[in-house]
Protein backbone atom coordinates (compact mmCIF):
# COMPACT_ATOMS: atom_id res chain seq x y z
CA UNK A 1 0.00 0.00 0.00
CA UNK A 2 2.89 2.45 0.51
CA UNK A 3 4.49 1.45 -2.16
CA UNK A 4 1.59 2.16 -4.45
CA UNK A 5 0.62 5.22 -2.33
CA UNK A 6 4.10 6.80 -3.30
CA UNK A 7 4.02 5.80 -7.13
CA UNK A 8 1.04 7.80 -7.23
CA UNK A 9 2.45 10.77 -5.64
CA UNK A 10 5.61 10.63 -7.97
CA UNK A 11 2.89 10.66 -10.84
CA UNK A 12 1.15 13.54 -9.68
CA UNK A 13 2.15 17.04 -11.58
CA UNK A 14 3.54 20.62 -9.17
CA UNK A 15 0.49 22.56 -8.98
CA UNK A 16 1.14 25.85 -11.26
CA UNK A 17 1.98 28.78 -9.43
CA UNK A 18 -0.81 31.63 -9.14
CA UNK A 19 -0.36 34.17 -11.59
CA UNK A 20 -2.06 36.92 -10.27
CA UNK A 21 -0.84 39.99 -11.96
CA UNK A 22 -1.47 38.24 -15.35
CA UNK A 23 -4.78 37.54 -14.20
CA UNK A 24 -5.89 41.18 -13.11
CA UNK A 25 -3.94 42.52 -16.28
CA UNK A 26 -6.55 40.20 -18.51
CA UNK A 27 -9.27 41.04 -16.51
CA UNK A 28 -8.84 44.99 -16.95
CA UNK A 29 -8.09 44.49 -20.62
CA UNK A 30 -11.46 42.72 -20.70
CA UNK A 31 -13.18 45.54 -18.57
CA UNK A 32 -11.36 47.81 -20.81
CA UNK A 33 -12.61 46.11 -24.47
CA UNK A 34 -16.52 45.89 -23.06
CA UNK A 35 -16.05 50.04 -21.67
CA UNK A 36 -14.95 50.88 -25.62
CA UNK A 37 -17.45 48.29 -27.27
CA UNK A 38 -20.23 49.81 -25.19
CA UNK A 39 -18.93 53.26 -25.68
CA UNK A 40 -18.68 52.53 -29.64
CA UNK A 41 -21.97 51.32 -29.66
CA UNK A 42 -23.85 53.82 -27.78
CA UNK A 43 -22.50 56.50 -30.20
CA UNK A 44 -22.94 54.91 -33.45
CA UNK A 45 -26.90 54.41 -31.95
CA UNK A 46 -26.97 57.80 -31.32
CA UNK A 47 -25.45 59.22 -34.77
CA UNK A 48 -27.27 56.49 -36.97
CA UNK A 49 -30.26 55.16 -35.72
CA UNK A 50 -33.79 55.46 -37.51
CA UNK A 51 -36.99 56.00 -34.49
CA UNK A 52 -39.70 54.36 -34.82
CA UNK A 53 -43.46 55.25 -33.42
CA UNK A 54 -44.74 52.57 -31.65
CA UNK A 55 -48.03 54.82 -30.15
CA UNK A 56 -51.63 53.57 -31.65
CA UNK A 57 -52.11 56.34 -33.69
CA UNK A 58 -48.53 57.41 -34.78
CA UNK A 59 -48.73 60.88 -32.47
CA UNK A 60 -44.79 61.10 -32.81
CA UNK A 61 -44.94 60.94 -36.28
CA UNK A 62 -44.71 63.83 -38.97
CA UNK A 63 -46.83 63.22 -41.88
CA UNK A 64 -45.34 62.53 -45.45
CA UNK A 65 -46.46 65.82 -46.93
CA UNK A 66 -44.52 67.65 -44.28
CA UNK A 67 -41.17 65.18 -44.17
CA UNK A 68 -41.38 66.02 -48.14
CA UNK A 69 -41.35 69.75 -47.48
CA UNK A 70 -38.40 69.77 -44.86
CA UNK A 71 -36.58 67.79 -47.44
CA UNK A 72 -37.31 70.43 -50.15
CA UNK A 73 -34.80 73.14 -51.59
CA UNK A 74 -36.94 75.88 -50.00
CA UNK A 75 -35.74 73.79 -46.39
CA UNK A 76 -32.99 72.69 -47.19
CA UNK A 77 -30.62 74.90 -49.53
CA UNK A 78 -31.31 77.82 -47.20
CA UNK A 79 -27.47 79.21 -45.89
CA UNK A 80 -29.13 79.80 -42.24
CA UNK A 81 -31.40 77.99 -40.45
CA UNK A 82 -34.87 78.34 -39.39
CA UNK A 83 -35.87 79.49 -36.01
CA UNK A 84 -38.25 77.11 -33.93
CA UNK A 85 -38.58 78.53 -30.22
CA UNK A 86 -41.23 76.53 -28.09
CA UNK A 87 -41.92 78.63 -25.76
CA UNK A 88 -44.33 76.18 -23.28
CA UNK A 89 -44.38 75.94 -19.51
CA UNK A 90 -43.69 71.78 -18.43
CA UNK A 91 -46.94 72.07 -16.63
CA UNK A 92 -48.69 72.89 -20.01
CA UNK A 93 -50.50 69.70 -21.09
CA UNK A 94 -49.22 69.10 -24.02
CA UNK A 95 -45.83 70.00 -23.65
CA UNK A 96 -44.80 66.72 -24.20
CA UNK A 97 -46.37 66.14 -27.72
CA UNK A 98 -44.83 69.38 -28.51
CA UNK A 99 -41.36 68.99 -27.50
CA UNK A 100 -41.40 65.76 -29.35
CA UNK A 101 -43.04 67.71 -32.44
CA UNK A 102 -40.21 69.80 -32.25
CA UNK A 103 -37.40 67.14 -31.91
CA UNK A 104 -38.94 65.50 -35.33
CA UNK A 105 -38.66 68.88 -37.51
CA UNK A 106 -35.07 69.66 -36.49
CA UNK A 107 -34.12 65.68 -36.93
CA UNK A 108 -35.66 65.46 -40.20
CA UNK A 109 -34.54 68.52 -41.97
CA UNK A 110 -31.18 67.94 -41.23
CA UNK A 111 -30.43 70.70 -38.87
CA UNK A 112 -32.12 73.70 -41.01
CA UNK A 113 -34.75 73.84 -38.15
CA UNK A 114 -32.33 74.78 -34.95
CA UNK A 115 -35.01 74.13 -32.12
CA UNK A 116 -34.85 76.01 -28.69
CA UNK A 117 -37.20 74.94 -25.68
CA UNK A 118 -37.85 77.80 -23.22
CA UNK A 119 -39.54 77.43 -20.07
CA UNK A 120 -41.11 80.70 -19.47
CA UNK A 121 -41.47 80.00 -15.38
CA UNK A 122 -37.64 78.56 -15.15
CA UNK A 123 -35.71 80.76 -17.32
CA UNK A 124 -36.84 83.74 -16.26
CA UNK A 125 -33.52 85.85 -17.80
CA UNK A 126 -33.87 83.89 -21.33
CA UNK A 127 -37.58 84.74 -21.28
CA UNK A 128 -36.98 88.58 -20.94
CA UNK A 129 -34.16 88.18 -23.83
CA UNK A 130 -36.55 86.88 -26.23
CA UNK A 131 -39.39 89.50 -24.99
CA UNK A 132 -37.18 92.13 -25.87
CA UNK A 133 -36.45 90.98 -29.38
CA UNK A 134 -40.12 89.66 -30.59
CA UNK A 135 -42.10 91.55 -28.07
CA UNK A 136 -42.99 94.94 -29.79
CA UNK A 137 -43.96 92.98 -33.04
CA UNK A 138 -45.78 90.49 -31.17
CA UNK A 139 -47.83 93.28 -29.52
CA UNK A 140 -48.79 94.60 -32.91
CA UNK A 141 -49.98 91.56 -34.61
CA UNK A 142 -52.02 90.09 -30.83
CA UNK A 143 -52.69 93.40 -29.20
CA UNK A 144 -51.60 92.12 -25.76
CA UNK A 145 -48.09 91.46 -23.85
CA UNK A 146 -46.08 87.94 -24.89
CA UNK A 147 -45.64 84.87 -23.11
CA UNK A 148 -49.38 85.39 -21.55
CA UNK A 149 -50.15 81.99 -22.47
CA UNK A 150 -47.65 79.18 -24.13
CA UNK A 151 -46.73 79.98 -27.86
CA UNK A 152 -44.26 79.08 -30.63
CA UNK A 153 -42.08 81.39 -32.69
CA UNK A 154 -40.84 80.63 -35.69
CA UNK A 155 -38.23 82.69 -37.14
CA UNK A 156 -37.24 82.50 -41.19
CA UNK A 157 -35.21 85.95 -41.54
CA UNK A 158 -32.20 85.90 -43.13
CA UNK A 159 -28.93 87.18 -42.24
CA UNK A 160 -29.54 91.22 -43.34
CA UNK A 161 -32.79 90.97 -42.33
CA UNK A 162 -31.98 90.16 -38.19
CA UNK A 163 -29.85 93.22 -38.47
CA UNK A 164 -32.82 94.97 -38.83
CA UNK A 165 -34.94 95.91 -35.39
CA UNK A 166 -38.24 94.28 -35.19
CA UNK A 167 -39.23 97.36 -33.12
CA UNK A 168 -38.62 99.78 -36.48
CA UNK A 169 -39.80 96.90 -39.39
CA UNK A 170 -42.83 95.55 -37.66
CA UNK A 171 -45.01 96.18 -39.98
CA UNK A 172 -42.20 95.65 -42.70
CA UNK A 173 -40.39 92.90 -44.72
CA UNK A 174 -38.69 91.65 -42.14
CA UNK A 175 -41.21 90.51 -39.81
CA UNK A 176 -43.45 88.91 -42.39
CA UNK A 177 -40.97 86.17 -41.91
CA UNK A 178 -41.27 85.84 -38.09
CA UNK A 179 -44.85 83.58 -37.55
CA UNK A 180 -45.89 83.61 -33.94
CA UNK A 181 -48.65 80.24 -32.62
CA UNK A 182 -50.22 80.89 -29.84
CA UNK A 183 -51.22 77.31 -27.61
CA UNK A 184 -55.12 77.54 -28.45
CA UNK A 185 -54.31 77.03 -32.40
CA UNK A 186 -52.49 73.59 -31.57
CA UNK A 187 -55.79 72.14 -29.37
CA UNK A 188 -59.33 71.14 -30.06
CA UNK A 189 -61.80 71.72 -27.82
CA UNK A 190 -65.18 70.45 -26.90
CA UNK A 191 -67.51 72.54 -24.16
CA UNK A 192 -69.78 69.74 -22.03
CA UNK A 193 -72.34 70.21 -20.56
CA UNK A 194 -73.47 69.29 -16.87
CA UNK A 195 -76.69 70.62 -15.71
CA UNK A 196 -75.94 74.82 -15.43
CA UNK A 197 -72.26 73.99 -15.55
CA UNK A 198 -70.26 73.55 -18.90
CA UNK A 199 -66.59 72.70 -19.31
CA UNK A 200 -63.95 73.10 -21.56
CA UNK A 201 -62.40 69.71 -22.63
CA UNK A 202 -59.29 69.08 -24.83
CA UNK A 203 -60.29 66.75 -27.59
CA UNK A 204 -57.75 66.99 -30.06
CA UNK A 205 -53.93 68.38 -31.43
CA UNK A 206 -53.08 70.25 -34.02
CA UNK A 207 -49.50 70.77 -33.49
CA UNK A 208 -48.11 69.58 -36.66
CA UNK A 209 -50.62 71.49 -38.55
CA UNK A 210 -50.09 74.63 -36.80
CA UNK A 211 -46.45 74.46 -36.95
CA UNK A 212 -45.94 73.16 -40.60
CA UNK A 213 -48.19 76.05 -41.53
CA UNK A 214 -46.17 78.61 -39.49
CA UNK A 215 -42.66 77.38 -41.35
CA UNK A 216 -44.56 77.78 -44.75
CA UNK A 217 -45.52 81.69 -43.50
CA UNK A 218 -42.62 82.10 -42.34
CA UNK A 219 -40.47 81.47 -45.21
CA UNK A 220 -42.71 82.82 -47.71
CA UNK A 221 -43.56 86.00 -45.67
CA UNK A 222 -46.62 86.44 -47.41
CA UNK A 223 -49.29 83.96 -48.08
CA UNK A 224 -50.48 83.12 -51.45
CA UNK A 225 -53.56 85.22 -53.01
CA UNK A 226 -56.40 83.23 -54.68
CA UNK A 227 -58.97 84.64 -56.39
CA UNK A 228 -62.21 83.15 -55.83
CA UNK A 229 -65.07 84.22 -58.30
CA UNK A 230 -67.81 84.79 -55.70
CA UNK A 231 -70.22 86.10 -58.27
CA UNK A 232 -70.61 82.88 -60.01
CA UNK A 233 -70.75 80.54 -57.18
CA UNK A 234 -74.36 79.32 -56.35
CA UNK A 235 -72.91 79.31 -52.52
CA UNK A 236 -74.51 82.10 -50.54
CA UNK A 237 -75.08 80.84 -46.95
CA UNK A 238 -72.20 82.11 -44.89
CA UNK A 239 -71.15 81.09 -40.74
CA UNK A 240 -69.01 78.08 -39.94
CA UNK A 241 -71.41 75.61 -41.68
CA UNK A 242 -70.45 77.22 -44.62
CA UNK A 243 -68.34 75.46 -47.72
CA UNK A 244 -67.17 78.57 -48.92
CA UNK A 245 -65.71 79.44 -45.05
CA UNK A 246 -64.59 75.73 -45.22
CA UNK A 247 -62.57 76.25 -48.28
CA UNK A 248 -60.91 79.96 -47.41
CA UNK A 249 -60.00 78.28 -44.39
CA UNK A 250 -58.40 75.09 -45.40
CA UNK A 251 -56.31 77.61 -47.91
CA UNK A 252 -55.38 79.86 -45.42
CA UNK A 253 -54.21 76.91 -43.36
CA UNK A 254 -51.94 76.22 -46.68
CA UNK A 255 -50.68 80.03 -45.86
CA UNK A 256 -52.98 80.67 -49.10
CA UNK A 257 -55.17 83.74 -48.54
CA UNK A 258 -58.86 83.44 -50.63
CA UNK A 259 -59.99 87.00 -52.01
CA UNK A 260 -63.65 87.29 -53.20
CA UNK A 261 -63.78 88.95 -56.17
CA UNK A 262 -65.88 89.64 -59.22
CA UNK A 263 -64.79 88.97 -62.20
CA UNK A 264 -68.00 91.25 -63.70
CA UNK A 265 -66.31 94.43 -62.98
CA UNK A 266 -62.11 93.63 -63.41
CA UNK A 267 -60.31 93.73 -66.90
CA UNK A 268 -57.53 91.95 -66.03
CA UNK A 269 -56.60 89.00 -63.65
CA UNK A 270 -53.87 90.59 -61.67
CA UNK A 271 -50.23 89.33 -61.82
CA UNK A 272 -49.65 88.83 -58.12
CA UNK A 273 -52.38 85.87 -58.31
CA UNK A 274 -51.49 82.48 -57.74
CA UNK A 275 -54.55 80.96 -58.52
CA UNK A 276 -58.64 81.49 -59.46
CA UNK A 277 -61.08 79.26 -57.91
CA UNK A 278 -64.65 78.54 -59.57
CA UNK A 279 -66.68 77.12 -57.07
CA UNK A 280 -69.74 75.66 -57.27
CA UNK A 281 -70.88 77.47 -60.75
CA UNK A 282 -74.67 78.70 -60.93
CA UNK A 283 -74.63 81.79 -63.13
CA UNK A 284 -72.56 81.87 -66.50
CA UNK A 285 -69.52 83.65 -67.84
CA UNK A 286 -70.55 86.47 -70.25
CA UNK A 287 -68.32 86.77 -73.53
CA UNK A 288 -66.14 89.51 -71.72
CA UNK A 289 -65.79 87.51 -68.48
CA UNK A 290 -64.57 84.58 -70.47
CA UNK A 291 -62.10 86.59 -72.40
CA UNK A 292 -60.20 87.83 -68.96
CA UNK A 293 -60.76 84.24 -67.65
CA UNK A 294 -59.18 82.52 -71.03
CA UNK A 295 -56.51 85.52 -70.94
CA UNK A 296 -55.18 84.50 -67.50
CA UNK A 297 -55.63 80.40 -68.44
CA UNK A 298 -53.63 81.05 -71.65
CA UNK A 299 -50.41 83.59 -69.47
CA UNK A 300 -47.31 81.24 -69.46
CA UNK A 301 -48.06 80.72 -65.63
CA UNK A 302 -51.46 80.34 -64.13
CA UNK A 303 -53.65 77.71 -62.37
CA UNK A 304 -57.64 77.51 -62.13
CA UNK A 305 -59.45 75.29 -59.39
CA UNK A 306 -62.83 74.24 -60.58
CA UNK A 307 -65.30 72.14 -58.64
CA UNK A 308 -69.02 71.68 -60.08
CA UNK A 309 -72.49 71.47 -58.09
CA UNK A 310 -75.27 70.12 -58.34
CA UNK A 311 -76.59 72.40 -61.22
CA UNK A 312 -75.79 71.85 -64.92
CA UNK A 313 -72.39 72.95 -65.93
CA UNK A 314 -73.11 76.88 -67.36
CA UNK A 315 -72.62 76.65 -71.24
CA UNK A 316 -70.18 78.87 -71.60
CA UNK A 317 -67.62 77.54 -68.97
CA UNK A 318 -68.70 73.73 -70.14
CA UNK A 319 -67.19 74.73 -73.55
CA UNK A 320 -64.12 76.40 -72.05
CA UNK A 321 -63.22 73.23 -70.46
CA UNK A 322 -64.25 71.08 -73.39
CA UNK A 323 -61.97 72.68 -74.93
CA UNK A 324 -59.00 71.66 -72.28
CA UNK A 325 -60.14 68.03 -72.38
CA UNK A 326 -62.56 67.81 -69.80
CA UNK A 327 -66.78 67.55 -70.70
CA UNK A 328 -68.79 67.62 -67.76
CA UNK A 329 -71.83 65.68 -68.36
CA UNK A 330 -75.49 66.06 -67.67
CA UNK A 331 -75.70 63.31 -65.42
CA UNK A 332 -75.95 61.82 -61.75
CA UNK A 333 -73.59 59.20 -60.46
CA UNK A 334 -75.59 56.56 -58.78
CA UNK A 335 -75.32 53.11 -57.95
CA UNK A 336 -78.24 50.73 -56.55
CA UNK A 337 -77.86 48.36 -53.71
CA UNK A 338 -81.37 46.41 -53.72
CA UNK A 339 -84.00 48.73 -54.66
CA UNK A 340 -82.27 51.52 -52.95
CA UNK A 341 -80.62 54.08 -54.78
CA UNK A 342 -77.28 55.37 -53.83
CA UNK A 343 -76.11 58.94 -54.41
CA UNK A 344 -73.40 58.95 -51.93
CA UNK A 345 -70.00 58.24 -54.39
CA UNK A 346 -67.31 55.75 -53.68
CA UNK A 347 -64.58 56.65 -55.12
CA UNK A 348 -60.66 55.82 -55.41
CA UNK A 349 -57.75 58.06 -56.68
CA UNK A 350 -55.32 56.93 -59.33
CA UNK A 351 -51.71 57.21 -59.76
CA UNK A 352 -51.68 59.39 -62.54
CA UNK A 353 -50.21 62.49 -60.85
CA UNK A 354 -47.42 62.92 -58.54
CA UNK A 355 -49.41 65.38 -56.06
CA UNK A 356 -51.79 62.52 -55.48
CA UNK A 357 -49.14 59.77 -55.34
CA UNK A 358 -50.24 59.47 -51.88
CA UNK A 359 -53.73 58.67 -52.07
CA UNK A 360 -53.01 56.26 -54.79
CA UNK A 361 -55.68 53.23 -54.42
CA UNK A 362 -57.65 55.05 -51.38
CA UNK A 363 -60.64 55.40 -51.43
CA UNK A 364 -63.08 58.65 -50.80
CA UNK A 365 -66.85 59.59 -50.69
CA UNK A 366 -68.79 62.12 -52.84
CA UNK A 367 -72.49 62.92 -51.26
CA UNK A 368 -74.75 65.12 -52.42
CA UNK A 369 -74.99 65.54 -56.19
CA UNK A 370 -72.26 64.54 -58.40
CA UNK A 371 -71.76 64.28 -62.29
CA UNK A 372 -69.55 62.67 -64.33
CA UNK A 373 -66.57 63.57 -66.41
CA UNK A 374 -65.34 63.27 -70.04
CA UNK A 375 -61.35 63.13 -69.60
CA UNK A 376 -59.46 62.94 -72.31
CA UNK A 377 -56.91 61.24 -70.90
CA UNK A 378 -56.34 58.86 -74.23
CA UNK A 379 -56.74 59.33 -78.03
CA UNK A 380 -55.98 63.07 -77.78
CA UNK A 381 -53.49 64.22 -80.23
CA UNK A 382 -55.65 67.06 -80.66
CA UNK A 383 -54.93 68.17 -77.66
CA UNK A 384 -51.16 66.69 -77.66
CA UNK A 385 -50.44 69.24 -80.07
CA UNK A 386 -51.65 72.01 -78.44
CA UNK A 387 -49.15 71.06 -75.44
CA UNK A 388 -52.14 70.03 -73.48
CA UNK A 389 -52.41 66.95 -71.39
CA UNK A 390 -55.50 65.85 -69.07
CA UNK A 391 -55.06 63.68 -66.33
CA UNK A 392 -58.17 61.40 -64.41
CA UNK A 393 -57.30 62.21 -61.02
CA UNK A 394 -60.47 60.12 -59.18
CA UNK A 395 -62.76 57.25 -61.07
CA UNK A 396 -65.35 55.14 -59.64
CA UNK A 397 -65.55 51.41 -59.70
CA UNK A 398 -67.84 49.77 -62.22
CA UNK A 399 -70.76 49.55 -59.60
CA UNK A 400 -71.47 53.35 -60.28
CA UNK A 401 -72.66 54.56 -63.55
CA UNK A 402 -73.54 58.41 -65.15
CA UNK A 403 -77.97 58.09 -65.20
CA UNK A 404 -79.11 61.34 -67.60
CA UNK A 405 -82.32 61.02 -66.38
CA UNK A 406 -82.08 61.40 -62.73
CA UNK A 407 -85.17 62.56 -61.93
CA UNK A 408 -87.23 59.47 -62.14
CA UNK A 409 -88.54 57.97 -59.17
CA UNK A 410 -86.67 54.58 -60.34
CA UNK A 411 -83.58 55.02 -62.19
CA UNK A 412 -82.17 52.13 -63.90
CA UNK A 413 -79.41 51.76 -66.02
CA UNK A 414 -79.96 52.01 -69.64
CA UNK A 415 -76.87 51.22 -71.86
CA UNK A 416 -78.12 53.27 -74.92
CA UNK A 417 -78.36 56.26 -72.72
CA UNK A 418 -76.25 56.27 -69.63
CA UNK A 419 -72.30 56.21 -69.00
CA UNK A 420 -71.00 52.67 -67.25
CA UNK A 421 -68.36 52.51 -64.66
CA UNK A 422 -65.66 53.12 -64.06
CA UNK A 423 -66.61 57.27 -64.18
CA UNK A 424 -63.84 60.24 -63.71
CA UNK A 425 -64.95 62.47 -60.90
CA UNK A 426 -61.77 64.30 -61.19
CA UNK A 427 -59.01 65.77 -63.48
CA UNK A 428 -56.23 67.78 -64.28
CA UNK A 429 -54.60 69.78 -67.18
CA UNK A 430 -51.33 71.10 -67.63
CA UNK A 431 -50.42 72.86 -70.53
CA UNK A 432 -46.78 73.56 -71.48
CA UNK A 433 -43.38 72.14 -71.37
CA UNK A 434 -43.92 70.23 -68.10
CA UNK A 435 -40.94 68.23 -68.97
CA UNK A 436 -38.25 71.02 -69.91
CA UNK A 437 -36.15 71.80 -67.20
CA UNK A 438 -35.67 75.71 -68.82
CA UNK A 439 -39.35 75.91 -68.87
CA UNK A 440 -40.98 73.50 -66.20
CA UNK A 441 -42.04 76.35 -63.91
CA UNK A 442 -43.85 77.73 -66.86
CA UNK A 443 -46.88 76.20 -67.02
CA UNK A 444 -51.01 76.66 -66.58
CA UNK A 445 -52.14 73.86 -64.66
CA UNK A 446 -56.60 72.93 -63.85
CA UNK A 447 -57.97 71.09 -61.50
CA UNK A 448 -61.73 69.83 -61.96
CA UNK A 449 -63.35 68.27 -59.78
CA UNK A 450 -67.38 67.05 -60.62
CA UNK A 451 -68.56 67.74 -56.84
CA UNK A 452 -68.70 70.81 -54.62
CA UNK A 453 -70.80 69.43 -51.52
CA UNK A 454 -67.36 67.73 -50.48
CA UNK A 455 -66.15 71.06 -49.09
CA UNK A 456 -69.40 71.41 -46.64
CA UNK A 457 -67.89 70.61 -43.15
CA UNK A 458 -70.04 67.60 -42.63
CA UNK A 459 -68.89 66.30 -45.44
CA UNK A 460 -65.45 67.44 -45.31
CA UNK A 461 -63.38 63.87 -44.50
CA UNK A 462 -59.25 64.10 -43.69
CA UNK A 463 -58.54 62.20 -47.28
CA UNK A 464 -60.90 65.33 -48.91
CA UNK A 465 -59.24 67.69 -47.25
CA UNK A 466 -55.84 66.87 -47.82
CA UNK A 467 -57.33 66.22 -51.64
CA UNK A 468 -57.65 69.64 -51.61
CA UNK A 469 -54.98 70.95 -50.18
CA UNK A 470 -52.54 69.10 -52.30
CA UNK A 471 -54.62 70.15 -55.32
CA UNK A 472 -54.08 73.87 -54.26
CA UNK A 473 -50.11 73.51 -53.32
CA UNK A 474 -49.79 71.57 -57.02
CA UNK A 475 -51.46 74.94 -58.50
CA UNK A 476 -49.56 77.06 -56.78
CA UNK A 477 -46.35 75.35 -57.97
CA UNK A 478 -45.49 74.17 -54.17
CA UNK A 479 -45.42 70.76 -55.26
CA UNK A 480 -43.57 69.38 -51.92
CA UNK A 481 -46.04 70.30 -49.80
CA UNK A 482 -48.59 67.62 -50.97
CA UNK A 483 -49.84 64.51 -50.48
CA UNK A 484 -50.99 63.18 -46.86
CA UNK A 485 -51.03 66.21 -44.20
CA UNK A 486 -51.07 65.86 -40.81
CA UNK A 487 -53.90 64.27 -39.16
CA UNK A 488 -55.98 65.56 -35.81
CA UNK A 489 -54.17 63.70 -32.84
CA UNK A 490 -57.44 63.64 -30.41
CA UNK A 491 -58.85 61.44 -27.32
CA UNK A 492 -62.62 59.65 -27.73
CA UNK A 493 -65.15 58.64 -25.67
CA UNK A 494 -66.35 55.38 -25.17
CA UNK A 495 -70.30 55.47 -24.54
CA UNK A 496 -71.68 53.21 -22.60
CA UNK A 497 -74.99 52.41 -20.41
CA UNK A 498 -75.78 53.09 -16.78
CA UNK A 499 -75.96 49.26 -16.45
CA UNK A 500 -72.78 49.07 -18.50
CA UNK A 501 -70.97 51.07 -16.09
CA UNK A 502 -72.33 49.10 -12.82
CA UNK A 503 -70.93 45.91 -14.02
CA UNK A 504 -67.69 47.70 -14.76
CA UNK A 505 -67.69 48.97 -11.34
CA UNK A 506 -68.98 45.66 -9.57
CA UNK A 507 -65.95 43.82 -11.64
CA UNK A 508 -63.41 46.06 -10.32
CA UNK A 509 -64.98 46.23 -6.67
CA UNK A 510 -65.45 42.83 -6.07
CA UNK A 511 -64.76 39.93 -8.73
CA UNK A 512 -61.14 40.86 -8.98
CA UNK A 513 -60.22 40.97 -5.87
CA UNK A 514 -62.70 37.87 -5.13
CA UNK A 515 -60.54 36.14 -7.87
CA UNK A 516 -57.41 37.13 -6.72
CA UNK A 517 -58.67 35.90 -3.05
CA UNK A 518 -59.10 32.69 -4.56
CA UNK A 519 -55.97 32.08 -6.32
CA UNK A 520 -54.08 33.11 -3.06
CA UNK A 521 -56.16 30.60 -0.73
CA UNK A 522 -54.88 27.48 -3.44
CA UNK A 523 -51.67 28.83 -3.35
CA UNK A 524 -51.48 28.37 0.34
CA UNK A 525 -53.49 25.25 0.17
CA UNK A 526 -51.20 23.56 -1.81
CA UNK A 527 -47.80 24.66 0.07
CA UNK A 528 -49.75 23.59 3.18
CA UNK A 529 -49.93 20.03 1.54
Amino acid sequence: MSNVSDSSMKDEKPAKPVRRFGTGALSLLQVACVTVLFAGLNYLGAKHYVPKDLSADSAYMLSPATQRYLESPAVRDRTEPIRLLLAFRRSSPIYDRVRALGEEYFRLSGGKVKLELLDPVRSPDRTQQVAKEYGDVFQISFNKSMFTTDLVIVDARTKDQKQVSLTAEAAGNASSHVHFIEAERMIRYETEFKGENSQRKITGFLGEDAITTGIVSALEGKPRKIYLLADKSGFRNEGADSPLTNFEATLLSQNALTLRAQISGIDRIPDDVSAVAIINPAYDFSPQELAVLTEYWERPKSSVLVTLGSADTPPRLRAFLRNLGITPRKDRVISKKGDQVVTNVRAGFTAGMDFTRDFANKTTIFEGATSSLEVREKDNDEFTAKGIRPYVLIETDRDFWGETKFSTAKPEFDRNEDYPGPLSLAGAVIRGAATRDDLGDRISRMVVVSNSEFLSPRYFSDINKDFLASSVNWLIGREDLAGTGPRTLGSYKLPLLDSQVSFINRVNLFFLPAFGALIAGLVWSSRRA
